[in-house]
């Protein structure tokens, strides 16, 4: 699924989905959480011009929807994964802990989302060559939320993230393939 784009808005040195998602194609493949060895670190893409299509087509939210500058997955430590969206469930999958979490703008975008009735599931990486963990976790947040409590919220979301951490995190069988030049 490829969605629209906001207008003027650029991954700009953000290289975390070249480092998250798995691919496995004909022409590349890299396992879950293995930098792309095409991606220079805070630059982007060195086979940009013909990056495969699955390149081209999978962008975070942040991309897609009016979120601030702050929650671009390199400065907030969490992409906005687009799968999930067509059943009514944001995915904030949280590459590294970082102080965005204690924001109080992740806390109002995430209870702005709550209250339209859209999911919440937080998604943490394994190791390297492993799928992440995922839970929805709306429910656990809603009690924290609808305090008007930042400090639970945040509480809440670091449990979460904890258990999540305790999670059997399988392979996923992606041997690195590189065949794009």
């Amino acid at each position: 699924m490829s969605l629209p784009l906001l207008p003027d808005r650029t991954c700009g040195p953000c290289v975390e989905c070249c480092r998250a998602i798995p691919l496995d194609l004909p022409e590349l493949a890299k396992p879950t959480g293995e930098l792309c060895a095409y991606c220079v670190e805070a630059a982007g893409c060195s086979v940009h011009a013909i990056r495969p299509n699955t390149c081209r087509v999978w962008f975070c939210l942040w991309r897609v929807v009016e979120l601030s500058d702050d929650w671009r997955p390199d400065l907030s430590g969490i992409i906005v994964r687009p799968d999930g969206i067509e059943d009514g469930i944001i995915t904030l999958y949280v590459v590294r802990p970082s102080d965005f979490l204690a924001s109080p703008d992740l806390f109002a975008t995430v209870a702005g989302w709550i209250a339209e009735g859209i999911e919440v599931a937080l998604s943490i990486p394994g190791p390297v060559g492993t799928y992440p963990a995922r839970a929805v976790v709306t429910d656990w947040l809603r009690p924290a939320i609808e305090a008007g409590d930042p400090a639970a919220f945040l509480g809440r979301v670091l449990r979460s993230l904890d258990r999540l951490g305790d999670h059997d995190f399988q392979p996923d069988g992606v041997v690195a393939r590189y065949g794009v030049v």
